[in-house]
Order: C-alpha cells, then sequence, then structure tokens
C-alpha cells in the first residue's frame, strides 16, 4: 500500500492554485462596485432670477478603466446640483469648450466646440421638479445646443473622428 505524500507541494498544483487566484481577483474586480465622483463645474442664473442651469462633471473609476460624463441640470436658484443623472437635459461623453448661457428667460443656451452628445432633452418644466404632469402655469424652458462651428464639432468633413488635444 502506498502512502500518500504530505507536505509536499508541487509545480503544477502551485501553478493551478496561482492561475485560480488571479482570475478570482479579476472577475471581483469586473463586479465590484465603482468610485463616481460628482463636480459642479459651471452654473448660470435665468435672467429672472428664478432657476439656475448646472453643469456637473462625473468621473468613473474603477480597476479596469473609467470615464467623465458631462450632465446638464435646470434647478431653483442656489440648489445644490445632484450626485446623479436622473433628470439631466444633457449627458455626454465628450464636452469641450462649454458654458451655460441663458439667452433669455425660458432660453438656455449649452454652448460647446467638441461634443459627442449621448442623451440630450430640448422642453423642461418645473413640474419636473415634483415629479408629476405639466399643470397650466409651470415655468417653462426650451434648451438648444450651440456648437461654435457651424460645421462639424465630433467628426471631420470625411466623417472621421476629430482628434482631442
Amino acid at each position: 500500500m502506498r502512502r500518500p505524500r504530505v507536505g509536499k507541494i508541487g509545480p503544477r498544483t502551485i501553478a493551478i492554485t496561482l492561475c485560480a487566484a488571479i482570475i478570482l481577483c479579476l472577475l471581483a474586480a469586473c463586479v465590484g462596485r465603482t468610485h463616481s465622483t460628482w463636480v459642479e463645474e459651471a452654473r448660470a442664473t435665468s435672467p429672472d432670477g428664478r432657476f439656475d442651469a448646472v453643469m456637473s462633471v462625473e468621473t468613473v473609476g474603477g480597476v479596469l478603466g473609467g470615464g467623465v460624463y458631462w450632465s446638464v441640470f435646470i434647478l431653483p436658484k442656489g440648489a445644490a446640483a445632484p450626485k446623479d443623472d436622473k433628470n439631466s437635459l444633457l449627458y455626454a461623453s465628450v464636452l469641450r469648450g462649454e458654458k451655460l448661457v441663458w439667452k433669455q428667460n425660458h432660453l438656455l443656451e449649452v454652448h460647446y466646440d467638441i461634443a459627442h452628445i449621448e442623451e440630450f432633452q430640448n422642453i423642461w418644466g418645473s413640474y419636473e421638479l415634483q415629479g408629476r404632469g405639466w399643470r397650466p402655469g409651470d415655468y417653462m424652458a426650451e434648451v438648444r445646443l450651440a456648437p461654435s462651428s457651424p460645421d462639424f464639432s465630433f467628426l471631420t468633413p470625411d466623417g472621421d473622428f476629430k482628434r482631442r488635444e
């Protein structure tokens, strides 16, 4: 009868154990929570002084990478910027030369040089702050995109991506 070997670990067992540990660490990193930081970048008050247009930048980090995303909101004057993009009017993954400009009461423009806008809503109403439908007398605002170039902002005329600087 053979006696089992006790106390010796072969190179194959070490290699398999090491590979399993690395795979488990990578899987844990993939499914782990990513850290998100929100910073208010710009604020512009409407001409009538009732509302602020706010641009926030979200930086998302994680083991396997992250990104930067821009969101635009309309809020009561002086209200804190949200820490999520739930009620954003604009959500962009690239935005350069960005600026919020109230052209007049009820008309907000989002100025930019380069943008990759993933979501955009051009009409906003104060009823959205209460989570209800429109009622007569609600404050309404139109939101316009205002690229600095009359031509392309994100692409070149031949359909390629502009270089990021």
